[in-house]
């Protein structure tokens, strides 16, 4: 027992030395142990760390020696760092590491066809601790229009990669953009280019391009900052059109293809022509082909229907009426009168008129004969009637007309109208100094039928020749002098002028006289001679009338 209790007593003295053997050990190595940390690392980009941080007893107090104003915080690298510790100095390092990957924000970009790509241009607001390389991780090619996603790859200085996804879009520009001629030009600046919806500008100005028929128009447009050219290429692809119609002729009669056609309706030129030349020298009818051919080779086609017959239609006659005269005066049966045949044309026809006696009143029958070349006979009758000749509106409307008639042309104007009334009663009426003063109708069928009268007989027939010739007219007459005086005021489209016919004591030119011209001659003359009353008519025209050429 005594062994056992002397071996426990050494365990315990073995043990209890250890013990103070390792607290020595601990005492010694805290009095000689470094006051800072081996390493102390921190993220590239971020702030500067605390000088505790290099501390092995954060409840020292310590400070820098070195001067890490020095330090580039944003460059990843290894810095010795001095720190003061109450009276002694002590070494750490600084560890500046970057693990954080490059941030930015991808860009959609849109290039035209073969432009050379910038990977920098499909990136904005990179943001990194240190300097960032961008590029393609895949190079796009912009030799194909279309829509492509493209990714794009951010690289720092340590390696650190970020891949963002942009758009790219190749627009092809095209060369040439075709429109309808003779159709509205309905095309927008998007018809341009192929693919994609950015924003593409019409500089040129369509509105006023002619697009009437086949041309080029230059048209320039801007995209993305740039001006490029494309062209509107005018074409005509659309076939004639037209009415086409049945057609019957005689035979050895011949037709064109454009006689079938009428109302064609293209851009150019038309050229008619048969699918199939018919047969002319057969009767019956036949079905045709018609083939319209524009000047661009664009053709249409339609069906007609050929007829042909003998010739077994006579004349036909045109113009033929019932004819009423006055006795005494002049035929002319065929005035306004033709005869036509459907094969040969107009023809030559005859009047059959030996019944008529222009000098006694009666109703008489006339026939009218035309004979075409293959002779086939017309015949058609007219009566014509001989009324009694009698100083009645109708009976001197007809003679005025008769006299009309002779001495107008289709071509005249209204003053040479108004000219050759004047020359006519001029050189047709005498002057006798007697007249009825009280009717223009009796007056005017007497100076037709007697040729003789005074200033009221050659007032009246004047009158009524420029009634009937459509001439405005109106009566003027004397005021005060011893006789009376009548003459007519004109409106032949230039004004009212004084316009009188009679014979005066000496010849003058009466023929569109203004008021100052009628003073002239009733101061020469005296007696009140062209004095009226201003006031019953309408205002003349104060220049002299241009002569008659």
């Amino acid at each position: 027992m005594e062994t056992h209790v002397k071996r426990t007593l050494n365990t315990k003295r073995f043990i209890t030395v250890i013990i103070l053997f390792l607290l020595a050990v601990l005492g010694v190595y805290r009095i000689f142990r470094p006051g800072v940390v081996k390493t102390v690392t921190m993220e590239a980009g971020s702030s500067m760390v605390d000088v505790k941080e290099f501390l092995r007893d954060r409840n020292a107090e310590g400070s820098f020696v070195t001067n890490v104003q020095q330090i580039d915080i944003n460059q990843p690298g290894s810095y010795e760092m001095i720190i003061q510790i109450g009276n002694k100095q002590h070494t750490s390092q600084l560890e500046i590491v970057d693990s954080v990957p490059p941030s930015g924000t991808a860009v959609d970009v849109m290039v035209l066809k073969g432009e050379e790509l910038e990977a920098s241009s499909f990136v904005k607001d990179v943001s990194d601790a240190s300097d960032v390389t961008v590029s393609f991780a895949r190079k796009p090619s912009t030799r194909r229009a279309g829509s492509f996603k493209t990714a794009i790859q951010l690289e720092d200085s340590s390696k650190n990669k970020t891949i963002l996804d942009a758009q790219l879009t190749v627009l092809e520009v095209k060369e040439s953009v075709q429109a309808e001629a003779g159709q509205a030009l309905n095309l927008t600046s998007y018809d341009f280019v192929d693919h994609g919806q950015w924003p593409v500008f019409l500089i040129s100005n369509l509105e006023f391009l002619d697009v009437s028929k086949p041309t080029e128009h230059k048209v320039r447009l801007r995209i993305n900052g740039k001006t490029v050219s494309s062209m509107i290429k005018v074409v005509d692809t659309t076939p004639p059109i037209a009415v086409v119609s049945d057609q019957e002729i005689y035979l050895d009669q011949t037709l064109e293809a454009d006689d079938f056609v009428s109302d064609i309706v293209d851009v150019s030129d038309v050229k008619c022509s048969f699918l199939r030349n018919p047969n002319f020298k057969r009767k019956g009818s036949t079905e045709l082909t018609i083939v319209l051919e524009d000047a661009y080779g664009n053709k249409s086609q339609y069906p007609a229907n050929l007829t042909i017959k003998d010739d077994n239609d006579p004349p036909v006659f045109a113009g033929i009426r019932d004819i009423i005269i006055f006795e005494g005066q002049a035929i002319s049966y065929k005035k306004g009168v033709s005869a036509e045949d459907a094969k040969d044309g107009p023809v030559e026809f005859e009047v059959n008129s030996k019944s008529v006696n222009n000098r006694k009143p009666g109703v008489y029958e006339i026939q009218y004969t035309a004979e075409d070349a293959a002779g086939n006979i017309a015949e058609e009758t007219a009566r014509v009637t001989v009324k009694k000749l009698e100083p009645t509106e109708e009976a001197v409307y007809s003679l005025a007309d008769e006299i009309l008639d002779k001495i107008m042309k289709p071509e005249m104007t209204k003053k040479e109208m108004a000219y050759e009334i004047y020359k006519y009663v001029k050189r047709n009426v005498s002057y006798t100094g007697s007249s009825n003063k009280d009717n223009v109708i009796e007056e005017a069928f007497r100076a037709i039928k007697y040729k003789a009268g005074d200033c009221f007989t050659y007032y009246a027939l004047g009158e009524v020749l420029l009634t009937r010739a459509e001439i405005d007219n109106m009566m003027v007459t004397r005021v005060g002098g011893k006789t009376q005086h009548f003459w007519s005021l004109i409106n032949v489209g230039e004004g009212w002028y004084h316009f009188d016919t009679s014979k005066h004591s000496e010849e003058i030119d009466s023929f569109m006289m203004t008021d100052k011209d009628l003073e002239y001659y009733t101061k020469r003359w005296g007696r009140n001679y062209f004095v009226y009353d201003k006031s019953k008519y309408p205002e003349t025209a104060k220049q002299a009338a241009t002569p008659v050429k």
